[in-house]
């Protein structure tokens, strides 16, 4: 089978390796473009497109760097199909190092909700639009990088739709092989990026690894990489034996739990701790440094992401649990 060339953007294959450019996302207040990088790998025989995507939150660059980690291991030579990538989709906010565009107005910034976009809409529908034609286009899988607060972070979500697509999501969820995973029901995460790939027919995954800005580890991108590449061998893009990364333990659905109050505050529970209702997650003090008592937890269930501290305000997550996980679950 002929391999079929491409162009997202600026950039255009022409045939087995590797080409990057820019994909026109919208246009800054003196004219000049929006424009978010793109990188295509190709490889020497024919098979399935997997997309990648990290930043949709700019400050979460761990996602960006396992891209990165991946695609300098990659030798098209040894490849079939290709890999799409755009290491650093909100531009705006990733150059700005928060969660959303600076430039957004009053349309509602989280771009992770935005999908599929409307074109001509506020600014952040308008980056979900542009994105979001090329990958219904193309994609034929899609794993979708974000992450939490702290450097522990390590779980994943798969949609799981009904027949072909939530069995191949699956698959790439268990080729991932976090532990922690959410067979995401098709009632959540409307807007996000993977859930409306995949009511549309396209296996997807979000992978949650590391925390935002610089809370994320070598080991952890060096990690992430290789999962990535397990994805691969278990959608055919790479030979090799597919790692067994043991069972997955799904979980319902999650819960965040708000801060009641603000204070100076110490965790006292890491990511993937199972906790009970009364569990105590952390410890405030006074400005003064005296005890101030405690956060519990008001669920059962896995912690997925904890407030680092030290500062808390009323109102900011402080958990983040996944609940009632079921064990052992292959």
């Amino acid at each position: 089978m002929t391999i079929q060339d491409i162009r997202i953007g600026s950039a255009e294959t022409s045939g087995p390796g590797v080409v990057t450019g820019r994909l026109k996302l919208a246009d800054y207040p003196d004219g000049s473009p929006m424009a978010t990088p793109v990188a295509i790998v190709t490889g020497k025989t024919a098979g399935q497109t997997l997309w990648l995507h990290g930043c949709v939150h700019g400050n979460e660059y761990c996602g960006t760097f396992i891209i990165h980690e991946l695609l300098r291991s990659l030798d098209p030579a040894g490849m079939s199909g290709r890999v799409v990538a755009l290491p650093a989709l909100n531009i705006t906010a990733f150059n700005k190092n928060q969660r959303m565009s600076p430039f957004e107005g009053y349309g509602g910034g989280d771009m992770n909700r935005c999908f599929p976009g409307v074109e001509g809409g506020p600014l952040t529908q308008q980056f979900a639009h542009a994105v979001y034609s090329e990958l219904k286009k193309h994609a034929g899988l899609f794993v979708d990088f974000h992450t939490a607060m702290t450097p522990d972070v390590n779980w994943a979500l798969y949609a799981n739709y009904e027949g072909e697509t939530g069995r191949m999501s699956r698959v790439l969820a268990k080729a991932w092989g976090y532990r922690d995973t959410l067979a995401t029901p098709t009632d959540m995460l409307v807007g996000s990026a993977f859930m409306t790939a995949a009511s549309q027919g396209i296996p997807s995954l979000i992978v949650e690894a590391g925390g935002k800005g610089s809370a994320f580890t070598r080991e952890k991108v060096e990690d992430g990489a290789e999962r990535l590449r397990n994805v691969m061998r278990a959608a055919g893009l790479l030979d090799g034996e597919i790692t067994d990364y043991g069972p997955i333990a799904d979980f319902e659905r999650f819960d965040w739990v708000s801060a009641p109050r603000g204070g100076l505050f110490q965790p006292m529970v890491k990511c993937g701790d199972s906790i009970e209702v009364g569990t105590r997650l952390g410890r405030f003090f006074t400005i003064y440094g005296d005890d101030d008592g405690f956060a519990e937890s008001p669920n059962k269930g896995t912690v997925l992401a904890i407030h680092p501290g030290p500062i808390m305000t009323n109102g900011e997550t402080l958990v983040h649990i996944g609940l009632n996980p079921r064990e052992q679950i292959q």
